[in-house]
């Protein structure tokens, strides 16, 4: 296993609870980044358009990102394109709250790697794993290269990306590598092992086989 997959393995969780109001209740289980990719529809680089949060009838609030696409990485999707993202929680500006503490926050302005899942009835995307299927792309400030950070803050709290604090040195990892991790599995495929939440035909439909996966 590389460097680069043992510091995201350990990080790694994949969301499997529903989502309560005006708290969130969560149940995680363990999730590589391969994982990540074998569950993604889509895998892209992103720019933040547009946030806003809307009340769903019972009082739910969720919050919408559009994105425009700067590059693809899985599934159908190039730059140029513009992907509408559902996030649970939230705060409408009539003062709606919804608090999920795991969820991703986003900012507009903001550069970010996603790992995207399709909704239901293919209206929006989520991000696989909550807020650990989305980084925040920005400059290492030891070599001047863009790297990725998993970071996120309750709806109790305002969110920036331009403030995400940078990982300690030694846990920092460079946008590059982290693609170059994603397009080898894509690449590679599937190796059969189930995914938490995700069925086996699901992953079948959406990946390259490995040799030997049926």
């Amino acid at each position: 296993m590389t460097r680069l997959a043992r510091l995201f393995a350990v990080a790694g969780f994949a969301f499997v609870a529903s989502i309560s109001a005006p708290a969130g209740a969560t149940s995680l289980a363990p999730l590589t980044v391969d994982q990540m990719v074998d569950a993604s529809d889509l895998v892209v680089i992103g720019k933040v358009l547009h946030v806003e949060a809307e009340a769903a009838p019972g009082g739910r609030v969720y919050t919408y990102v559009e994105i425009e696409v700067e590059r693809g990485l899985k599934g159908v999707a190039e730059a140029g394109d513009f992907l509408r993202l559902e996030a649970p929680g939230g705060v409408t500006e009539a003062g709606e709250f919804t608090d999920v503490s795991l969820a991703p926050r986003f900012s507009e302005g903001e550069r970010a790697l996603l790992f995207l899942a399709e909704k239901r009835f293919g209206t929006a995307y989520g991000t696989v794993g909550m807020s650990l299927g989305k980084y925040t792309i920005k400059q290492n400030p030891a070599s001047g290269a863009d790297m990725v950070v998993r970071f996120t803050v309750p709806y109790t709290q305002a969110f920036d990306a331009r403030f995400v604090p940078n990982p300690p040195a030694a846990e920092r990892v460079g946008l590059e590598a982290m693609v170059s991790q994603v397009e080898a599995r894509v690449e590679l495929g599937w190796d059969g092992e189930p995914i938490p939440g995700i069925s086996a035909d699901k992953l079948r439909a959406i990946n390259k086989l490995q040799a030997g996966v049926k």
